[in-house]
């Protein structure tokens, strides 16, 4: 802070505000309800949701050792971002972080420690994971996170509405012009003349869900960023020719009809595909668990996307991942856990676990795991594991993920509507979008620069 004009003693009272307001944050953390005073004591911290499921693979690894104890630390999702990053910056982080979506927020920042050393040193085989998720766990080069479970989209169509419309219930549309031929044949109207059944109703998976269509502009090709990772590129071709297609659909469907039909929808069995008011959705894997819940004896099938004349399958894939603060006090057995709870024998029982009880979750990210016999159970399998051959992570803009969907939505919204034309929606969002990359980047290498001057000083040290 020097060049800042800050003096040491100001500097003091800003760190020590920093580890007080850590410290207060805390105090709204799910406290560990036990510790083994004859062990290492480690605590990881876990989103935890309105069902308070506690996690099970700690008290697997603490019965299959006596060295080191886990107890683990639920925190609600609306608050784990904040305290987390008070907690790092207050040097009173816990020992594991389990989280989701981007890792660079967290990496970019110096709030994770890399992990190749550990990696290497332990000969963990990165090969044994799906590959299609370790894009997301990398930044600048390093390793900051491992996946412990994955996620995709897929197509998801009723058969009994099929069958009422003519339509063969086990051949899914397979591409774009099928979609929209399947979604007219399917869609009804009451005696009046109100939409009573959609189709298709583009951007809807549920009543609080962004739209999910990154994957058409997948579909076509689309980069959403150069190849330097410095420029903004939603204005190309490809962005441009997939929201314009989104967008020309949801009006030939019904439009208006289709933005009264959608508010009525609820959760559970008032979502649209299971109350019945929507015959083709697009949906995440663990929907089928929805599914199996609250609609058990729909008949339903699940498939690959359609693709556009030309184009190439791809979808979404998101995964559940852990990593290690940095500043935690014990990152030695923090790995050691880490490492256990991605043991293929951990996964497998893991996946029994979550299908007995009929949990809605990801499934394993180790792909031997993902393959067993308790996880193929699960209706859509076959399509999941294929589609993570051509998947793609869905944070595109590392170091302005949240402010791209943010924008990237408001642009689809605004492109369905009619309010601007696809091309002027997304020069907007783009615009945002590179705005705030901008000051990331000079962030980011102002951080790189430090981080390298001071890992320069500590070899000379040594």
């Amino acid at each position: 802070m020097r060049g800042l004009g800050v003096s040491s003693l100001v500097q003091k009272a800003l760190a020590a505000l920093l580890i007080f307001l850590a410290l207060c944050l805390l105090l709204f953390v799910k406290t560990p309800t036990s510790r083994d005073p004859g062990r290492v004591n480690i605590t990881v911290w876990n989103v935890t949701g309105a069902d308070e499921t506690e996690p099970v693979v700690p008290n697997w690894f603490n019965e299959s050792q006596d060295e080191i104890y886990v107890t683990a630390a639920g925190v609600p999702f609306a608050e784990i971002e904040r305290k987390f990053l008070t907690a790092v910056i207050g040097r009173v982080p816990p020992d594991v972080f389990e989280y989701f979506g981007s890792v660079v927020q967290w990496s970019s920042r110096g709030a994770l420690l890399p992990l190749d050393d550990f990696i290497e040193k332990d000969g963990f085989d990165r090969s044994a994971l799906f590959p299609a998720l370790w894009d997301e766990m990398m930044w600048e080069g390093e390793t900051y996170a491992i996946p412990t479970g994955a996620a995709c989209e897929a197509f998801y169509w009723n058969k009994t509405h099929f069958r009422e419309a003519g339509l063969d219930p086990d051949r899914p549309p397979m591409t774009w012009d099928e979609l929209e031929q399947f979604a007219t044949k399917l869609t009804l109207r009451d005696s009046r003349g109100e939409l009573s059944r959609a189709g298709y109703i583009p951007g809807y998976w549920s009543p609080w869900g962004g739209p999910m269509f990154l994957f058409w502009a997948l579909q076509k090709g689309a980069e959403f960023l150069s190849h330097d990772g410095r420029t903004v590129t939603l204005t190309s071709t490809a962005c441009v020719e997939a929201l314009e297609w989104d967008a020309g659909l949801f009006q030939r469907l019904g439009g208006e009809d289709l933005i009264r039909l959608r508010s009525s929808f609820g959760f559970g069995a008032q979502h649209g595909f299971m109350s019945g008011q929507v015959s083709m959705i697009l949906q995440k894997s663990s929907f089928v668990q929805e599914l199996s819940k609250f609609v058990p004896d729909l008949e339903y099938g699940v498939a690959p996307f359609p693709v556009p004349e030309g184009g190439r399958p791809a979808t979404c894939s998101g995964t559940v991942w852990i990593g290690i603060p940095a500043g935690c006090k014990h990152p030695e057995q923090a790995w050691k856990f880490i490492s256990f709870a991605l043991q293929t024998e951990t996964q497998m029982r893991a996946a029994a676990y979550i299908r007995e009880r009929g949990l809605a979750a990801f499934f394993p990210a180790n792909i031997e795991a993902a393959r067993c016999p308790q996880q193929m159970a699960l209706p859509g399998m076959p399509v999941f594991l294929e589609s993570m051959q051509y998947a793609f992570s869905p944070t595109v803009v590392p170091l302005a993920h949240t402010v791209f969907w943010r924008e990237y939505s408001r642009a689809w919204d605004d492109a369905v509507r009619g309010q601007f034309s696809a091309r002027q929606a997304l020069e907007r969002a783009q615009r945002e979008i590179q705005s705030v990359l901008d000051d990331q980047l000079e962030y980011n290498d102002y951080y790189l620069r430090v981080k390298g001057r001071k890992s320069s000083m500590e070899q000379r040290s040594r």
